[in-house]
């Protein structure tokens, strides 16, 4: 029970807040504030050292930004955490580690992410799967169900998939980035070709590479048309409703009329049109980022390119016999099993992912995709329409070494020139031997 003399003393000290003084009154009954750690490093695609400042400063801000948010439930103030950024340049014990060859094992990472106590934590969709199934990370699913969040409503299911094994979610997906047709917007009007839509498929495709493409007087190209290559080719196969592998049996499908006649059409591009270049993997990076050179008027990539020194804009993959845009997650955020403070953790994710939308390439919430166009005032209005179509199309990349070892075999011959039965039967010879 309160004394007089509390209370007289309480009622002082309330008046002299109202008077002017910034004082803060911890009422009683108000629920604690739970402290709470959150463990992040920088993309390993982004592994300079300006580019790290830059990472680690945009996840600073969005501290600040989730800090700053206190109308939201989801946020530090309705949500009575606080929330405490540890970066890293890299984990200890993880692939990202140029000091750690011999302890790049998941083991290692575990045992350090134990021993620095933390509640959250940044990981790749690969260390989700693995952290997870070791135990190291706390399964989602039991935030979800009846009564709690649907998570496949509000996320695109195919990038929550990324972060899954076994069918268990172990991190909600922070960003998406799909397979997109990028074209220099300046060189098209130039050119007097209208810029890609919806209605654009294959054969318009290379109609319009085939303008786009300019060679000299000795035939050597200046500027190529296209590169529809920069990434795996999934989307060949898959717009024209075609496998590499069988989904159960893991057999090759790569000889069967469909995927032969897609792969027929992505060979024709280099070598019978002519309006992509005979390079591949880092070979074709160069051509694209040299900087004395022009690069391709179109490019298929999930990689931005809207801050190279073209006006490349976004525009839909060309569509073949079905819509299917194949895309990439890098980031998600997941809690650490270890964690004394579950909800509060989980509370904070949320909080996490909702302030991350304005810094990421595409939002994985439904909701924040259906607002891209509020979000980014770098975006036009077609290509916010672009983006939104790519993420109701969008597909999971097959997470099989074996599949993913035989599509880069079968790249490479069909860049190279080899005969497209020939490439098949190669990268139908690595599936099996990599099973």
């Amino acid at each position: 029970m309160l004394s007089r003399r509390t209370l007289i003393a309480s009622t002082a000290i309330l008046a002299a807040g109202c008077s002017g003084l910034e004082i803060s009154i911890p009422f009683l009954g108000a629920p604690e504030i739970t402290p709470l750690s959150w463990v992040s490093r920088p993309h390993t695609g982004l592994s300079a050292g300006p580019v790290i400042a830059q990472f680690e400063e945009m996840l600073r801000r969005i501290e600040r930004d989730l800090q700053a948010d206190t109308e939201s439930p989801i946020g530090p103030m309705r949500g009575r955490y606080s929330l405490e950024l540890q970066y890293f340049e890299h984990y200890a014990g993880s692939y990202s580690d140029p000091d750690a060859e011999e302890f790049r094992k998941p083991e290692f990472l575990a045992a350090w992410l134990e021993e620095i106590e933390a509640d959250l934590v940044t990981v790749w969709h690969d260390e989700a799967r693995v952290l997870g199934e070791m135990g190291a990370l706390l399964p989602l699913d039991q935030f979800g169900g009846p009564g709690g969040v649907d998570f496949e409503k509000e996320f695109y299911a195919p990038v929550l998939d990324f972060f899954r094994e076994n069918g268990t979610l172990y991190a909600l997906p922070a960003d998406a980035f799909p397979l997109m047709l990028y074209y220099d917007a300046d060189y098209f009007a130039q050119m007097g070709v209208a810029p890609p839509d919806d209605t654009w498929d294959w054969d318009v495709l290379v109609e319009n590479a085939l303008k786009l493409t300019q060679r000299e007087e000795d035939g050597t190209v200046s500027r190529w048309g296209l590169s529809a290559h920069t990434e795996p080719i999934w989307w060949a196969l898959w717009q024209n409703e075609a496998e590499l592998a069988d989904a159960l049996t893991s057999q090759c499908r790569l000889q069967e009329p469909a995927a032969i006649a897609a792969l027929e059409f992505f060979h024709g591009l280099i070598h019978n049109h002519g309006v992509s270049p005979v390079a591949f993997d880092m070979d074709l990076w160069r051509i694209i980022d040299d900087p004395a050179g022009s690069p391709p008027a179109m490019v298929y990539t999930t990689l931005p390119l809207g801050a190279s020194r073209f006006n490349y804009r976004r525009a839909e993959l060309p569509r073949g016999k079905a819509r299917s845009v194949p895309f990439d997650s890098h980031i998600g955020i997941a809690i650490l099993a270890q964690t004394a403070k579950p909800e509060a953790a989980y509370t904070a994710l949320r909080g996490l992912v909702h302030a991350m939308r304005p810094y990421v390439d595409v939002p994985t919430e439904r909701e924040a995709v259906a607002r891209l166009g509020q979000m980014r005032t770098d975006l036009e209005p077609e290509e916010v329409t672009a983006i939104q179509n790519s993420m109701e199309h969008a597909r999971l990349l097959p997470q099989a070494a074996a599949q993913s070892r035989a599509m880069y075999n079968l790249v490479e011959a069909l860049v190279r020139g080899d005969e497209v039965t020939s490439a098949v039967n190669q990268a139908c010879s690595v599936l099996y031997e990599n099973r």
